[in-house]
């Protein structure tokens, strides 16, 4: 239901209760026996913009997308050079010559769509098998987001393949070489990174969703500032003269002449620091547009009431120093504007700002979960994934009227890109179950569940050596580079594999 255009609310500032009435009068405000009496005009707080909308315009999220799997090379080349070949041999490294590397070829092989009968050569490695050192040099007019190729140029087959025993085990079938990669650590990680998989469609829906959804909502949030506004500057012209009084004597840098003992120059110092911190309330008190400093609404994992402070520092101990905590009575000026505005707002155009302010805690699940990291996932867990999005966007659009939501006063801080720290006075909570609450806390546990279901995480950071020797032509067919886990994952199949 729509709130009164004119509320009463009652407000606790500094210790002194004031009744914040917003009508034509101006509210009057108590103050300790023996003080003057303090007004604080902020007049007729204007009524907000007719609500046009229901829900947010947020574009579908169930769209394909994959969290990035780093990415080594493309052994699609290693497929084509191998096709037609009714034999392969197979030379694992010394690392990877066991029981388990052993058993794992003929499988991978096979799903990467190699028919071939394969016969395992003894281990060596592969600097007995090719000549030259390892390239670091990719193909260069690779399209963005294709796992890299690299040229084999220099390398050539040793003259220890055409050794009788060699030839007797593999015959003249190719022989492909598997092994550590002998490179420079410092050297691969300064190449540029590949991944497999996007995470581009659900954050473009998102983009796209939250620019629409602000364009609804902009005459409210304007409302909403303006309102903050009004209420705070009366309060910052009624209440901060009294606050900041028994500051005047620290206005001059210097210390007095009289001030000569450490107590007295760390009370100079502290009270100096205070009126500086101030000095940007008292200008923000007298200009006739909202100040930088001013409280409005920010959609941040919701919608919250904050505002920046300046940037002067005041050391600690300075309250109990000087005998007047000015910081916080400051604050609480900031904090009552937020009490009187948000019993002023419509509480449905409020649901609707925190299912937008909400999008910012599904974009850093999403931004955090596809950063590209050396792991596999199962089809099924990707499904479940892409599952647990859909509904999350579901509840971002959702048109469900408010339930029993409430402003909280909590004090926080948070930090808002362009803008910096921020100190919070008043966050919404749509109320248990809600689609805002809904969306966040899903968004976390989306998060949590792709980081906790990725297998295979790669324990080194450099990548297996791969190439396919011609024994009698006396050639390289292919060589590349590729991540343990790409060739290998449980019981997945090589990334990228192919139907045999």
């Amino acid at each position: 239901m729509r709130r009164r255009a004119v509320p009463v609310a009652s407000i606790l500032a500094s210790g002194v209760a004031l009744s914040a009435l917003a009508a034509c009068g101006a509210p009057v405000v108590p103050r300790p026996v023996g003080a003057a009496k303090v007004v604080a005009s902020m007049g007729t707080l204007p009524p907000g913009p007719p609500r046009g909308i229901d829900h947010l315009p947020i574009p579908s999220l169930d769209v394909p997308w994959q969290p990035p799997t780093s990415s080594a090379g493309d052994l699609a080349p290693l497929v084509e050079a191998l096709r037609g070949s009714s034999r392969v041999a197979v030379q694992l490294g010394p690392r990877l010559d066991g029981p388990v590397w052993r058993k794992r070829v003929p499988p991978v092989l096979a799903a990467l769509g190699v028919t071939a009968e394969v016969t395992l050569l003894p281990g060596a490695a592969m600097g007995e098998t090719i000549a030259g050192a390892l390239p670091l040099q990719r193909v260069s007019d690779r399209p963005p987001g294709e796992p890299p190729r690299w040229l084999a140029t220099g390398l050539a087959p040793t003259p220890k393949l055409r050794t009788p025993r060699s030839v007797e085990a593999g015959g003249d079938a190719p022989v492909l070489v598997v092994d550590d990669a002998a490179i420079d650590p410092a050297a691969w990680r300064a190449l540029p990174a590949a991944a497999r998989g996007s995470c581009e469609a659900p954050l473009q829906a998102l983009a796209l969703g939250q620019e629409q959804s602000l364009a609804q909502l902009e005459p409210w949030l304007d409302h909403a500032d303006a309102v903050l506004w009004q209420v705070y500057r009366a309060e910052l012209k009624a209440l901060l003269p009294g606050i900041t009084d028994g500051l005047r004597g620290h206005r001059s840098p210097k210390p007095p002449e009289d001030a000569r003992d450490p107590k007295a120059l760390r009370e100079h110092e502290c009270g100096h620091a205070m009126w500086q911190w101030a000095e940007h309330y008292h200008r923000c008190a007298d200009a006739k547009e909202p100040c930088a400093l001013a409280p409005r609404v920010f959609l941040v994992g919701g919608a919250k009431i904050a505002a920046p402070e300046p940037s002067v520092y005041v050391p600690d101990g300075c309250a109990e120093t000087v005998g007047l905590d000015v910081v916080q009575r400051v604050r609480a000026l900031a904090r009552e504007a937020a009490e009187v505005a948000a019993d002023h707002l419509d509480e449905e155009w409020v649901v609707l700002a925190d299912r937008l302010g909400a999008i910012t805690e599904v974009h850093a699940a999403l931004e955090d979960a596809c950063e590209p990291r050396r792991r596999r996932f199962a089809e099924s867990d990707l499904a479940l994934a892409r599952g647990r999005l859909a509904k999350i966007g579901e509840a971002l659009a959702s048109a469900e009227p408010p339930r029993s939501g409430q402003w909280r006063f909590e004090p926080d801080a948070f930090h808002v890109p362009g803008i910096g720290p921020v100190r919070s006075f008043a966050r919404y909570d749509a109320g248990v179950g809600s689609p805002s609450t809904t969306a966040v806390s899903e968004s976390r546990a989306l998060r949590q569940f792709v980081l906790s279901r990725a297998v295979c995480r790669g324990a080194t950071s450099l990548p297996l050596a791969v190439a396919l020797v011609d024994p009698r032509g006396d050639a390289v067919r292919f060589f590349g580079y590729v991540y343990e886990e790409e060739l290998a994952c449980a019981e997945l199949p090589p990334a990228g594999a192919v139907s045999p």
